[in-house]
């Protein structure tokens, strides 16, 4: 990734992580400020496919690297968009639904 050097590689993918736990824990955050109930199961949907973003970018930039622009642009065009529906479906279904008649109750 960074030719000729030895640890800008390994700072790079440690940040990486680090952003990626960040988001996680932001997004758990943003949904208990907003009254939200917070399950892990959701949780571990929502950074799967945060997680599988992630990754078809990486590879999908990868072969930008290696000289193979338009095969990048479809990897992640064809990976990607499945992805980001299923993301904006779970955030449907999870973050933007109504709330239940039993918490409207109490």
């Amino acid at each position: 990734m960074f030719p000729g050097t030895t640890m800008l590689d390994y700072i790079f993918w440690m940040i990486m992580g680090a952003l990626q736990v960040l988001v996680i824990l932001g997004l758990m955050e943003w949904l208990k400020h907003y009254g939200r109930k917070v399950v892990w199961w959701q949780v571990a949907l929502f950074y799967a496919g945060f997680a599988s973003l992630c990754s078809v970018v990486a590879g999908g930039t990868t072969l930008m690297g290696e000289y193979e622009t338009i095969a990048g642009w479809y990897f992640i065009g064809v990976l990607g968009l499945p992805v980001v529906i299923c993301l904006a479906i779970a955030v449907r279904l999870f973050i933007m639904k109504k709330p239940s008649d039993a918490s409207r109750s109490s």
